[in-house]
């Protein structure tokens, strides 16, 4: 089993950026690994950067809020549906789609990690990580409750799948591997 964080090439692709200016932070906040359909309103709004790069099928917004375009969704869907929620948003007269991930799993083998901590003890930051590989067992797009608002982790089946599909833009780093 291998772990990656999800990523967007924002070198290669197109990016996005929230326009609300003074509400960008709460706007981050709100994708925390709890589910919150019923507070999405869709009124955010979202404009291209920079726009000379190509578009891809998961422009770059924030390292813990995936975008995907409605080609990626259909190619994704078995990954995202039950691992999260889909709120559609528009940039550039276009449709993409946000992903909540909800699917929080406490895998993370914090005594086989390098880490950065906080001078309260927190986890700031993890330079090398270990996971628990029984706690992911069929898991394959989830969060670690130490860092939700940080990263994205896939495991092979959803790389393998954007692979396969050839969608444009995502960007895999692998961070674990059980072998």
């Amino acid at each position: 089993m291998r772990v990656h964080i999800l990523d967007a090439d924002v070198n290669e692709y197109r990016g996005l950026y929230y326009t609300n200016d003074d509400d960008v932070l709460e706007f981050k906040r709100r994708f925390n690994g709890k589910p919150m359909r019923e507070a999405w309103t869709a009124e955010d709004q979202f404009a291209f950067v920079p726009r000379r790069l190509r578009q891809g099928d998961t422009p770059g917004l924030s390292t813990h809020i995936p975008v995907f375009s409605a080609k990626a969704v259909d190619v994704l869907a078995d990954f995202l549906e039950p691992n999260g929620e889909l709120f559609p948003i528009t940039c550039g007269g276009q449709r993409f789609f946000a992903f909540n991930v909800t699917r929080v799993v406490d895998a993370l083998d914090e005594q086989n990690c390098e880490v950065v901590r906080f001078s309260s003890g927190r986890l700031m930051t993890v330079d090398r990580f270990s996971f628990f590989e029984d706690k992911l067992f069929g898991i394959t797009v989830f969060k670690i409750p130490q860092l939700v608002l940080m990263d994205v982790f896939v495991t092979d089946p959803f790389v393998e799948s954007v692979q396969t599909a050839k969608l444009k833009g995502f960007k895999f780093r692998r961070v674990w591997s059980s072998d």
